[in-house]
């Protein structure tokens, strides 16, 4: 005997109601972007920090090391991002000004600032121990510093969280980043 957990009439209205619902969400998160978001003090301050991280991410970047430097930024966009949809899907914390509504990955903490930021402690400090140091303190930096700088403009909001634990899942994310990146640029100078 075959048991279902909801019949498939259940299922599916349970699935149209749930879409329904999302198309609403959807829906009413784009009319409050378009007429209190977008082009707002917060927006522009979410333009302008992302600009400015970008300007010096180039102007700072080691040319002689640019695909390293290049892929460092990129695995480290992907690590902050999936880190940041896990705890916005979980509530743990949110952004109530977006730079653009279609995704929660381009916000003012995760858009450019937190890669490049991990992405410039990678190529200044390769050794571990530096390496660690200095994690360590981008990290107090970030999370003690600029988050509660963050909450205060209303750029960033904790719902479940606190600093500590932000400061724990940044540092986790520059060892997992170090690994991942020393990993494929040893294998490739291998086969090189």
């Amino acid at each position: 005997m075959k048991l279902d957990c909801c019949p498939k009439r259940e299922g599916k209205s349970m699935y149209n109601q749930s879409d329904q619902i999302g198309n609403r969400y959807h829906s009413l998160q784009t009319k409050i972007w378009l007429h209190h978001d977008v082009f707002s003090g917060h927006w522009w301050t979410i333009v302008i920090l992302n600009i400015l991280f970008l300007i010096v991410f180039l102007m700072l970047m080691d040319r002689y090391r640019i695909l390293l430097i290049t892929f460092s930024f990129l695995v480290n966009f992907v690590i902050v991002g999936f880190t940041d949809e896990i705890g916005t899907y979980f509530n743990a914390w949110s952004y109530p000004h977006q730079l653009a509504v279609f995704t929660h990955r381009l916000n003012a903490v995760d858009f450019f600032v937190v890669p490049i930021s991990m992405s410039l402690t990678y190529q200044y400090f390769s050794k571990w121990k530096m390496y660690i140091l200095s994690s360590i303190l981008l990290s107090a930096i970030i999370c003690f510093i600029a988050a509660p700088i963050f909450v205060y403009f209303h750029l960033y909001e904790i719902e479940n969280w606190n600093y500590f634990y932000s400061f724990v899942v940044m540092m986790l994310m520059l060892m997992l980043s170090k690994i991942f990146v020393d990993f494929v640029f040893k294998k490739s100078e291998k086969y090189a």
